[in-house]
C-alpha cells in the first residue's frame, strides 16, 4: 500500500502557486500586444523608407531595441518562474515571446 500513488485534489498550495503564476504572467499579455504593435509599425517604416535613409536606419535601431527589450523580459519571466513547478501558462507565454522574437528578427534581416 505504501508504494501506491494517491491522487488528491488541488489544495491550497497548488492554488497559491497557480495564483502566483497568473500574477507573474498576466502583464505579459499586455506587453505582447504592445510589442506586436511596435513591431508592425517598425515593419511598416522599414517597408516605406528606402534602405540607408535616416528613417530606415532609425527603424532598424528601434527594432534592435525592441528585440532586446523582449529578450530581457523573456529571461526575466523564466527567472521569476524557475522556482515554481512547470506550468502550461508559463510555457505558452514563453512560446509567444519566442515567436515574437523570431518575427522581429525576420523584420530586421
Amino acid at each position: 500500500m505504501h508504494n501506491q500513488i494517491q491522487l488528491t485534489s488541488a489544495g491550497p498550495i497548488q492554488a497559491l502557486v497557480r495564483s502566483e503564476i497568473s500574477t507573474i504572467t498576466q502583464p505579459y499579455q499586455r506587453y505582447l500586444e504592445g510589442w506586436q504593435l511596435r513591431a508592425t509599425y517598425l515593419g511598416t517604416q522599414l517597408a516605406d523608407h528606402p534602405v540607408n535613409s535616416d528613417e530606415h536606419d532609425l527603424a532598424l535601431r528601434r527594432l534592435a531595441e525592441l528585440r532586446e527589450e523582449i529578450a530581457v523580459n523573456r529571461d526575466y519571466l523564466i527567472a521569476e518562474t524557475s522556482r515554481l513547478p512547470p506550468d502550461d501558462l508559463v510555457d505558452a507565454t514563453v512560446d509567444s515571446l519566442d515567436e515574437l522574437l523570431a518575427a522581429v528578427s525576420r523584420l530586421g534581416s
